[in-house]
């Protein structure tokens, strides 16, 4: 009962609305980050997702930690060479706010999903500074270099 109610799309809007202002205020930010990776645990306990054997697994076990009725709100675009390229489309609450910072700290949820199953995630273009409707994301497997990969937040 209690993970049919947390997987839903409307808390997790609620979820990342509840980030967006601790991560964008000056005396809760610290703990924004912080506050993502135990909602991104929490994911993981109710959905005990395993390992992924490659990069195809890897793409598609991020988008299965997503709400199931809110999926058309995540894509997975294409897999090119070592990379997965992925897209959310969900009205972000820091949508044109230019604060790519406070979005590095909720984006903490995915790179810890990620992590967890044996992968990297970088946010290469962020709703809050990019003026585009959607994020861009870029997966990786976790042995896999990202410094070619350059985060949204550190984009001038």
């Amino acid at each position: 009962m209690l993970k049919r109610i947390l997987e839903k799309q409307a808390v997790f809007s609620i979820t990342l609305k509840l980030l967006a202002v601790f991560a964008q205020s000056r005396i809760f930010s610290p703990v924004s980050s912080w506050l993502a990776g135990q909602f991104a645990h929490l994911n993981l306990v109710l959905n005990k997702p395993k390992k992924a054997e490659d990069l195809n697994d890897l793409a598609n076990t991020w988008l299965n930690l997503m709400p199931p009725d809110g999926r058309q709100y995540f894509k997975i675009l294409k897999i090119e060479n070592n990379t997965a390229y992925a897209e959310i489309h969900l009205h972000c609450p820091l949508r044109g706010s230019g604060n790519a910072e406070a979005c590095y700290k909720l984006m903490n949820y995915d790179r810890k999903l990620m992590s967890k199953v044996g992968g990297n995630l970088v946010v290469l273009e962020s709703q809050s500074n990019s003026g585009k409707p959607s994020c861009l994301l870029a997966i990786r497997k976790k042995e896999d270099d990202i410094s070619d990969l350059v985060p949204a937040h550190l984009k001038k």
